[in-house]
């Protein structure tokens, strides 16, 4: 786990060097444990990397070349099945000098160029400097389940790309002006969806594409390409696909194992990340350390059900308590300096835990990533509905008063009236919904086209099953732009690597397959058959918490935060002087009086706008930091 970066020049005579070296440098946090560089095309051409020693401490060191120098690769992230493709590659004559897994990238792009990203499973951004021959080819790809992050973009003399987008922000290469699209995309998602950026001429390479970057060219063109990962037989009978999940997850789970150095996990008590830390505990010689987070004394604290699952599992829990000034004062700070804005409350907890996580280990385990596959959010309930609360829409118009003005009951009405299946969607997933963002932006968006990025990770299922399409698109967008690029950038503020066993290929090429009746109950019972099926794999005492009606229908838990008793005092004593007052930028890209609507309806009429008041809240405070 590293952080990488790189420049090439459009003018061959052009020496990167300086510049490279700067952003190699703004990238030390994500790898303080060594650092290279290689140059090509005398210096118009460099990658740069920086090392967190995970697999082979002493011979793993990047950049890394093929023996004639022809391929060279910096790499961020896991190779987890490297020994049966190092074994595949041996077998066809490629002799390794490391036990690294980047030089399976190496070898692997020797033999098979492209052909090598579907082979492989793991979590993963790369750049591959191709010199064989007459070629002089730069490549970039990300994982299928976008866990790493790859940004690139233009600078006046040529292409950039780095792990990070600050370290492009604060090495001067990102000069666009900001994309009123992608702002509009934005105040949809909470996120700006691969490919954009919040900038005009920097994108971020999608999950499970690669690209060419070709000296002189305005903009990259991505490819896709499919995981070559699926199950050897469909589970036929419930008893089946039950075995089959246990198998899969414990399987997974055994195989993000791999590490020179010690292991921990994330720990919230929850029933994601007790399952883990329960199949850690199987396979390791010694019971991992547990780390948690939260607010102690607070309704959303997670505190203690970490305490009972680490108690009930015999694991060493390390705790850290938060409170609610210091939380916010650090976030308000932590907003500035994001590369691009992501509206989530809960990013902070990250890097929180992860600063106490990397004062003993340099790799944890987390439970994240099985919600979208498998069904866990109340927007997943949403669609299970839909076919039949379409058909009765009407009905909403008798809701009580403060339910029928909540933000809630507004996206509900939106999306049963939507039959059109990406729109729909983007009202399921919206913050603000798609025609009040193309207005708020000034009008010079398209409603319709904001619907867009959902349409471009859209796919059709052989039995037209519309709630796993709708997870589907919410893990390429929701769970890759968002949960997982929070993730990366917290846990890797600190040096930490975080591994996600429930995204693990085989695995989430299961959990596909499985029919969404098994996810999604039809009485809103949410990841219900997973929570029986993982039952024997749990501590007995702890069965009742994690398998039981409330957890199927209840709070999640998982980085919490008080998110609507901090806003209620925002709200009504800062919110419109700080969004819409003297210095603010908000009230300069937005509509101010739709700004000021959505504040006073929260603060003078009592409806509730969480998501929408965080969202703002979150501009505001990047778009201050941009000007700093």
């Amino acid at each position: 786990m590293c952080g990488i970066a790189g420049m090439h020049a459009d003018d061959p005579r052009a020496d990167v060097r300086e510049a490279l070296g700067r952003l190699t440098t703004a990238l030390q946090h994500r790898g303080p444990d060594g650092h290279g560089m290689h140059l090509a095309r005398g210096a118009a051409t460099g990658l740069g990397h920086r090392r967190l020693s995970i697999i082979d401490l002493a011979g793993g060191a990047q950049p890394m070349g093929s023996e004639d120098g022809g391929v060279q690769v910096v790499f961020n992230g896991e190779i987890y099945n490297q020994a049966e493709l190092r074994q595949e590659l041996t077998q066809a004559g490629h002799r390794f000098a490391t036990h690294a897994d980047t030089e399976v990238l190496v070898h692997g792009w020797e033999e098979w160029g492209e052909r090598l990203l579907p082979r492989l499973n793991g979590i993963f951004a790369f750049a591959v400097l191709d010199q064989r021959a007459d070629r002089f080819l730069l490549h970039l790809a990300r994982d299928p389940v976008g866990a790493k992050p790859l940004y690139l973009g233009r600078w006046p003399g040529g292409w950039w790309f780095a792990s990070e987008l600050h370290a492009a922000r604060s090495t001067g290469l990102v000069a666009g002006d900001l994309d009123r699209n992608a702002l509009a995309e934005w105040l949809v998602y909470r996120f700006v969806p691969s490919p954009r950026t919040m900038f005009q001429g920097v994108w971020k390479v999608p999950p499970g594409h690669h690209t060419t970057l070709e000296a002189g060219s305005d903009a990259p063109r991505f490819v896709s390409f499919e995981h070559a990962f699926a199950p050897a037989t469909i589970p036929a009978t419930r008893g089946e696909w039950a075995e089959a999940l246990r198998s899969g997850i414990a399987t997974a789970v055994h195989r993000q194992l791999m590490s020179d150095v010690p292991v921990g996990s994330l720990l919230s008590g929850g029933v994601d990340s007790v399952l883990v830390s329960r199949h850690m505990c199987e396979f390791l010689e010694q019971k991992p350390d547990c780390f948690v987070t939260g607010f102690a004394g607070d309704p959303v604290d997670e505190l203690q059900p970490a305490r009972r699952a680490a108690a009930a599992l015999g694991t060493p829990l390390h705790e850290v308590p938060v409170n609610d000034a210091a939380y916010l004062g650090a976030w308000a700070a932590l907003l500035a300096r994001q590369g691009e804005p992501i509206a989530n409350s809960g990013l902070l907890l990250v890097g929180i835990l992860c600063q106490t996580v990397a004062r003993t280990h340099k790799v944890v385990l987390s439970g994240q990533g099985a919600d979208e596959p498998l069904g866990g959010y109340p927007r997943h309930v949403i669609e299970r509905f839909y076919p039949w609360a379409s058909r009765v829409r009407h009905l909403l118009a008798g809701a009580p008063h403060q339910l029928a003005a909540s933000d809630r009951m507004d996206r509900m009405r939106r999306v049963l009236g939507e039959p059109e299946p990406s729109r729909r969607f983007a009202e399921i997933l919206a913050v603000f919904a798609p025609a009040a963002a193309a207005r708020m932006v000034g009008g010079q968006v398209e409603a319709d086209s904001l619907a867009e990025p959902v349409r471009r990770v859209l796919r059709d299922t052989p039995d037209g099953d519309s709630v796993n399409r709708l997870l589907a698109a919410d893990a390429r967008m929701s769970l890759a732009d968002d949960l997982l690029s929070v993730a990366d950038l917290m846990s890797m503020q600190h040096g930490v690597e975080l591994r996600i066993p429930f995204l693990d290929l085989p695995l989430v090429a299961l959990m596909e397959q499985m029919p969404s009746s098994l996810k999604v109950s039809a009485t809103g019972s949410r990841k219900w058959f997973y929570r029986r099926a993982i039952t024997p794999d749990l501590p007995p005492e702890l069965v009742p918490a994690l398998t039981g009606w409330d957890a199927r229908r209840g709070r999640k838990l998982g980085f919490a935060t008080p998110l609507e008793r901090w806003f209620g005092t925002w709200v009504s004593t800062d919110a419109e002087q700080m969004l819409l007052g003297p210095g603010s930028r908000t009230g300069e890209l937005l509509d101010a009086g739709m700004v000021r609507s959505v504040v006073r309806e929260a603060r003078d009429e009592g409806r509730p706008r969480p998501r929408q008041l965080l969202s703002l809240y979150v501009l505001e405070s990047w778009l201050r930091g941009l000007a700093a």
